[in-house]
């Protein structure tokens, strides 16, 4: 019971309550880093106390950050000069002595630092790895031990003057002008030239002299386009988001958008250097596919999605699970315990969260920032399915969703149907995390790929490597329609019928090594869920390997495989190959995040938990690769990450499912690997 005690302890902290918006620290590039740090405010302070902290002016701040004049708020990030005493340097020294130290669980750079009195940044300088990646336990440092402190202040750093032009000039119109153009052209929104320009809301005309105000750089940089992009600020961009994502330094964005030293706004157009990320890249239209996302399928790789991000505005995520925190003892440890192992729903519920928790931890480091909402809909299995709903139902109408970018469950599917239902008119997204057997409205999306797709996908590759194989099929009753369909694709397939008796089927002994071949490889596939007749089958098949080429298959990996009777090693031998919603993950590919989730809940994380992670992590992409949760769908981006892959496609009205599964197979170290091919349409 130690994982569920551990999980929840962090669960009740959320439930019923909404976390407050954080911004995300992320890394940029190197050059920005060796002139600018970063400061995260913290709840309660202003910009006078932060520029007495790091003895610099005020006006450094609000220049770096002009955002920052209007207000500041906890958790948003600040640019400041690296010459600041926050970030004085440290001299090298000559005649250092190092020592071995072997990374403890739980061990960070800041309790070495303590415990060796020793600055972080030193212990980087001399573990170079640390500059690109995380501790771990295990790892080796070298740790200076006659380490003395010398703190040299760097000279301040003087940004070059920002070229000003006149307070207002004027623009003569000409063919195929726009008002985006021309607002693009002098880095202003829409709706200033319109406020200059009272005239012009109701379209230009050639010839009409307008007035700019105040514009943004001289006339000779306008003209010159060839070297400079533009880029539409958004809502929610801060300075730091932007110098992120653009990859620019703050003195280079301010030179060439003197008009920031009066604040950052939204649908402002920015000038910035041609190639800069994110800079003139729309958003793929409905229902195409850019170029770029046939390189991110083509790769299939974890966080491939991160190279194409465009929107770094804070996300706003809605959770609502079955915790039942009503249920729970606040001094009864014994009756938690019972509640957690009786209730499969809430170890469900807990271990989603804790993955949930994870990614939305991860995506800070891309530089999402995430807003998350959690709500408890009390879900109880003796209060019955109307009682449930209405819980669901209460939960919404209690509380405000305008402006929540997705809601992720409730996990049953007729709740999530509710959920959809209630929350369509505003258009919100509502992702069903487990069930796929969910009608929903045209803002659902089902997550879970549908029991069919499985089939589909063993079919699509029996169809294109099946040829010129002895395919021999072995189905019960309630697999007609399979064998139906294996046989409609290779007529000459052979059969066996299983027997039926008072036991469950059964097999008399050549049944099946009469239907087997000795020149050709023989594909067998056994449709059906029954646990005997599996066994019987794997255990005969086994015996044939090496005197004849014998490969097992099946369109359905039912729980049955997960029963003792069935031995590994023979499936092993068969090099079994079956369709599944989930892979195996490979600890040395994943071991960031298995690492910290055991530092985190003290326990390995399982399928839920990891589904949890990727869900929410996937979703997160979504929202800042494309304008909203349905754009990203439409492209048809496909993603890949720890045990789970996302390929969302229109169901009719009823919303957005995931076609992505996966084809696996047994290999000789009992290992599960992904068959990668290119699937075949009908």
């Amino acid at each position: 019971m130690t994982k569920y005690i551990a999980v929840i302890a962090v669960v009740f902290c959320f439930a019923f309550a909404k976390a407050n918006p954080t911004t995300a620290v992320s890394k940029a590039s190197s050059t920005f880093f060796q002139k600018f740090i970063s400061h995260q405010v913290k709840g309660g302070e202003t910009v006078k106390d932060i520029a007495k902290k790091y003895g610099i002016s005020e006006k450094e701040i609000t220049k770096l950050n002009p955002d920052a004049k209007k207000e500041i708020y906890d958790g948003l990030v600040l640019i400041l000069p690296a010459s600041s005493q926050g970030s004085a340097q440290v001299v090298e020294q000559d005649n250092l002595k190092f020592k071995t130290h072997k990374v403890k669980r739980k061990e960070t750079l800041y309790s070495l630092s303590k415990r060796y009195g020793v600055p972080q940044d030193v212990i980087k300088r001399y573990n170079k790895r640390l500059y690109s990646e995380t501790l771990r336990k295990g790892d080796k440092l070298r740790i200076p031990t006659n380490y003395k402190p010398e703190i040299v202040t760097e000279s301040v750093v003087t940004l070059p003057e920002p070229q000003t032009t006149l307070e207002q000039t004027t623009h003569k119109v000409i063919a195929k002008e726009t008002k985006y153009g021309i607002a693009r052209k002098y880095g202003i929104t829409i709706a200033e030239l319109e406020q200059a320009n009272p005239q012009v809301k109701g379209g230009l005309k050639i010839g009409d002299v307008i007035n700019v105000p105040k514009a943004n750089f001289a006339e000779s940089t306008i003209i010159n386009n060839d070297k400079y992009a533009f880029y539409e600020v958004k809502k929610g961009n801060t300075m730091y988001s932007l110098l992120r994502s653009l990859n620019l330094e703050a003195d280079e964005l301010l030179t060439l958008n003197p008009a920031l030293d009066e604040g950052l706004k939204e649908g402002m157009i920015l000038k910035v250097p041609k190639g800069s990320p994110g800079s003139d890249n729309p958003t793929p239209a409905y229902g195409e596919t850019s170029t770029q996302t046939e390189v991110i399928i083509a790769q299939g790789k974890k966080g491939s999605l991160a190279t194409s991000l465009t929107d770094f505005s804070t996300k706003r995520v809605a959770v609502m699970l079955p915790f039942g925190v009503n249920r729970v003892s606040s001094d009864n440890v014994e009756t938690n315990e019972d509640l957690l192992k009786n209730d499969r729903i809430l170890r469900l519920s807990l271990d989603l969260y804790s993955g949930i928790l994870m990614a939305a931890e991860d995506a800070k480091k891309l530089g999402i920032s995430v807003q998350l909402d959690t709500y408890d809909t009390a879900y109880n299995r003796k209060d019955g399915k109307a009682v449930n709903a209405r819980k669901v139902e209460t939960v919404i109408q209690s509380n405000d969703f305008n402006g929540v970018n997705a809601v992720i469950g409730p996990l049953l599917g007729s709740n999530i149907d509710r959920a959809s239902s209630l929350l369509a008119s505003q258009n919100v997204p509502v992702i069903s995390p487990m069930s796929n057997k969910v009608n929903g409205r045209s803002n659902i999306f089902v997550s879970r790929p549908a029991d069919g797709l499985l089939r589909d996908k063993m079919l699509s590759y029996l169809k294109l490597n099946g040829q010129g194989k002895n395919v021999v099929i072995i189905a019960d009753a309630k697999n007609g329609t399979t064998k139906s369909k294996i046989k409609a694709l290779f007529p000459s397939a052979k059969t066996v019928t299983p027997r039926s008796g008072d036991n469950g089927y059964y097999l008399y002994p050549d049944d099946i090594p009469n239907q087997l071949s000795d020149e050709l490889e023989n594909w067998v596939f056994i449709e059906s869920n029954d646990v005997p007749l599996i066994s019987n089958v794997t255990t005969n098949l086994n015996a044939q390997v090496g005197a004849r080429k014998v490969i097992l298959f099946t369109t359905n990996r039912g729980s049955a495989y997960d029963s003792d009777e069935i031995q590994h090693e023979h499936l092993k031998n068969l090099s079994f190959h079956f369709p599944s919603v989930e892979k195996e993950y490979k600890y040395k590919d994943v071991k960031a995040f298995v690492d910290s989730y055991e530092s985190r809940y003290n326990v390995s994380p399982s399928e839920y938990a990891i589904r949890g992670y990727d869900l929410m992590y996937d979703t997160l992409l979504r929202l800042a690769y494309a304008q909203d949760l349905y754009s990203a769908a439409s492209s048809g981006v496909e993603t890949d990450y720890i045990e789970n892959k996302f390929k969302y496609d229109r169901r009719g009205a009823g919303g957005f499912s995931n076609q992505a599964v996966y084809l696996l197979k047994y290999t000789d170290g009992l290992q599960l690997e992904e068959v990668l091919f290119t699937e075949v349409e009908d």
